[in-house]
């Protein structure tokens, strides 16, 4: 019994001492390819101007850690609102990227808010900050301040606002919205997971520096998000950036939920669209555009891209009334009541619907 209890134990532990021996002599290599890759991308910011699209304010807001960030909002071109969008840029962006992105719904009557991240645009920068392609929480920090400000006018919503975010940006919204109340519906465009990313850059790297390369792929998915996720947190604790889990964080959203993701995204591997999709509530659709890299669906498939997001969000805007009645789904509690003021009040040429 003793000899075979022996036998069973040196089967599994021989193994992990390999894996782990090999994991550590190459932790090096892999934090450095992690360190190069998270300075790697850039938005199409200077681009796209926000101004040609009617009339827009320049805003400002600060954060909670003091910091003053640099917004537009665009009114709808329609006489009367339905919601609100806010607009969270990529890395490397700003938010004069919107442009294109938000062009129809003002025509859907739909207000626009786009604001710069920190050390963005010409939002205030930093210091002792490089921002990376990684979620951290300074930009959840942004996106809080943003949703804090459409709450703070005049003329907020009281259903709240919807958001949009292409890739950082859309993560952080995600993480945002798992925290903030007064969310009706978001979009995100290539949105992912840090530590996800790092740990498909180590697999997709290791063949070149790693004899046993063969054999450590085939390892279950969840046994390399381990050593991903210790190469991703030392590298940020280098770096001095507080990265946020954002596979936590979206275990807490509750908000319906568009994912568009490019079937050759070469930069965000589709597979891990799937696997976000997979932790995300029932609510949440996930549309992986065949022929589409990073960032660039609403280029592969404009007309069919700009019509399924503006379909999606008014199929949630608590303030599309027609006929008198609601036309929306999965719609919060007070979406009920507010319905019941609607319909009484559809006669106002500009309902009072902003962002709370």
């Amino acid at each position: 019994m003793v000899f075979y209890l022996v036998v069973v134990l040196c089967l599994v532990a021989v193994p992990c001492v390999v894996v782990v021996g090999t994991w550590l002599k190459h932790l090096n290599s892999a934090t450095e390819i992690c360190e190069r890759i998270g300075k790697l991308g850039t938005g199409d910011s200077g681009h796209f101007s926000l101004s040609e699209l009617g009339e827009c304010r320049t805003c400002e807001f600060l954060t909670t850690d003091g910091l003053t960030l640099r917004g537009s909002y665009l009114r709808c071109r329609t006489s009367g609102r339905i919601g609100v969008v806010l607009f969270c840029h990529e890395f490397g962006g700003d938010r004069h990227v919107a442009a294109p992105y938000m062009a129809d719904l003002l025509d859907q009557g739909f207000d626009v808010f786009a604001f710069d991240f920190r050390n963005h645009g010409q939002s205030d920068r930093m210091e002792d900050y490089s921002p990376r392609t990684w979620v951290t929480q300074y930009e959840v920090f942004d996106v809080q301040a943003a949703i804090a400000y459409l709450r703070s006018l005049e003329d907020a919503d009281p259903e709240g606002i919807a958001i949009m975010g292409l890739s950082r940006g859309g993560s952080a919204a995600l993480s945002a919205a798992s925290q903030a109340d007064g969310i009706w519906a978001m979009v995100t465009d290539g949105a992912f997971v840090s530590r996800w990313v790092t740990t498909a850059n180590i697999r997709r790297f290791m063949p070149q520096f790693v004899k046993l390369a063969p054999v450590l792929t085939r390892l279950p998915w969840w046994v390399h998000v381990i050593y991903g996720s210790v190469v991703h947190d030392l590298v940020a604790r280098k770096v001095k950036h507080p990265c946020r889990n954002v596979a936590r964080d979206v275990l807490r959203l509750r908000v319906p939920l568009l994912m568009i993701h490019g079937g050759r995204d070469s930069t965000i591997p589709v597979e891990l669209a799937y696997r976000l999709h997979k932790r995300l509530p029932q609510r949440t659709r996930l549309w992986v555009v065949p022929k589409s890299s990073h960032n660039r669906s609403i280029r592969t498939q404009p007309i069919r891209y700009r019509r399924r997001i503006g379909r999606f969000l008014r199929n949630h805007a608590p303030g599309l009334v027609r006929n008198g009645r609601l036309m929306a789904t999965d719609v919060s509690p007070s979406a009920v009541e507010y319905r019941k003021t609607a319909e009484s009040a559809h006669t106002s040429a500009y309902a009072s619907t902003a962002v709370s």
